[in-house]
């Protein structure tokens, strides 16, 4: 029921973000960055700091990776609700502006974000089981730090939402989905059940 609900307030938001941006006219002449990256707060809140679990933060993402991301949606290689249609309501310029922006907005861990009532809290038992499950998968050979470095290929896992780290591992899991990752993520992630996945949510979402 929690995630059902979760997931509604995420379509909520998206709709909002994509009434805002195909609303207002994003192409015209002279838009500026900070414009044009405005209209994806709805969503992933102001300069990318997420405020709902559902949610990742942006903010910091690496422009090289958000390019490849927004990209890789237009295309619809990679599967969304609501994304796809946004990035095709940019040109290649457009994304490049956004993804500047929000590389050089300051990173803020989720637990810093105002409360929300939706959101799955950390538990520091799950989170100790989870760091034992990360050293034994080897994800800190990607995912370097406890998931705190993100770079052009990987983006930061430390600090975002448990709710979002454990939706996008189940995503990834999902062979119907089809989301295009690393051969060694996806041997390592299969293996995983769902409650190895559960632990190392919680594990990732408790570094700051």
């Amino acid at each position: 029921m929690q995630r059902r609900k979760i997931h509604m307030l995420v379509l909520a938001s998206g709709f909002l973000a994509g009434g805002m941006m195909f609303g207002s006219s994003n192409a015209e002449a002279g838009a500026t960055a900070e414009m044009l990256a405005n209209t994806c707060a709805g969503c992933h809140g102001t300069n990318g700091q997420s405020g709902g679990p559902a949610m990742p933060t942006i903010s910091g993402m690496p422009a090289e990776y958000m390019n490849s991301i927004m990209a890789a949606f237009k295309s619809g290689e990679r599967p969304s609700t609501i994304m796809g249609r946004i990035a095709k309501g940019y040109d290649a310029k457009e994304t490049a502006l956004i993804a500047k922006f929000f590389a050089k907005q300051a990173w803020k861990s989720a637990e810093s974000a105002p409360q929300s009532k939706n959101r799955t809290l950390i538990n520091p038992k799950l989170a100790s089981t989870g760091g034992k499950l990360v050293k034994k998968a080897k994800c800190g050979k990607c995912h370097e730090d406890d998931g705190m470095t993100q770079d052009e290929d990987t983006p930061r896992m430390a600090g975002q939402w448990v709710d979002y780290l454990l939706f996008k591992m189940q995503d990834l899991k999902n062979e119907h989905l089809a989301i295009p990752q690393p051969k060694k993520m996806a041997k390592r992630i299969n293996k995983l059940s769902a409650f190895e996945l559960e632990a190392i949510a919680h594990f990732y979402a408790s570094k700051k």
